[in-house]
């Protein structure tokens, strides 16, 4: 499968902001974000996320300072949540809303190992350039792979589990108990459509045949629903971040 240019160019774009000097960083900002606007494959993923988003909400979360008066950035745990913020702040830096020398001295000060630049990189722009990464299937070799190749490519998540890791009670519990409430999260949504919709019912089938799963603790019965919801929603924008957490959940119990 060939490699899918645009996002390629956007993902060594993301690169270029991570690599270069402080002095030149607005400009790279500036240059991958004019990427992304070309890139629909990327802008139809970054606004998904931005329908979710409550900016004002989640950026008093993330941008905080503590009791000492020191500034930090914490950013959040929901992958959509991450790729939204990430271009807000890119965007507000961009337009001049956002001071970048003055944000990123304040809010990314806090690591001794690290310089407020390198801060920023390591928090902002590799996760964004990561989740995007894994968002359109790329193998860790960058190569891209396309929607209906990656059954046959990633094998290693795709195929029947023969071997799974030693878990213990603990462990397959807190697994089936992070499924079921990921399942829940799915099924809320869900039951937000109004209208009916047979996919949205036959979805809704398999997320109730997954909670039994994880009720009975069936590892290969989860593993098989799981991986079955995923091919099945994936054209259910609301859901794709909580079903790929089921799966990375799931395929962490299997041996490669």
């Amino acid at each position: 499968m060939a490699i899918n240019e645009n996002v390629q160019t956007f993902l060594n774009c993301c690169d270029e902001v991570a690599s270069c000097k402080f002095l030149v960083a607005e400009h790279k900002i500036q240059k991958l974000l004019g990427v992304l606007a070309s890139t629909s494959e990327v802008v139809e993923l970054v606004a998904d996320c931005m329908e979710q988003f409550n900016r004002d909400r989640e950026f008093m979360r993330a941008f905080v300072q503590d009791e000492k008066g020191q500034f930090h950035c914490y950013m959040p745990e929901e992958e959509y949540k991450i790729i939204a913020m990430v271009f807000c702040i890119l965007a507000d830096i961009d337009a001049g809303k956002l001071d970048f020398g003055d944000f990123v001295k304040r809010f990314f000060s806090d690591d001794a190992e690290l310089t407020p630049f390198e801060n920023f990189v390591d928090k902002m722009i590799m996760p964004f350039k990561n989740l995007i990464n894994e968002a359109f299937c790329y193998d860790s070799d960058d190569e891209y792979v396309g929607k209906n190749d990656a059954v046959q490519e990633n094998s290693n998540i795709v195929r029947f589990p023969l071997y799974r890791k030693d878990v213990s009670e603990e462990g397959i519990s807190k697994v089936c108990s992070d499924v079921q409430s990921l399942t829940t999260q799915v099924l809320s949504e869900l039951e937000s459509v109004k209208k009916f919709d047979n996919i949205i019912e036959e979805l809704k089938a398999i997320c109730y045949a997954l909670v039994m799963a994880c009720g009975d603790k069936d590892l290969d019965m989860m593993y098989g629903i799981v991986l079955g919801l995923k091919y099945a929603s994936k054209n259910f924008k609301p859901i794709k971040f909580l079903v790929r957490e089921m799966v990375e959940i799931v395929c962490e119990l299997y041996e490669d």
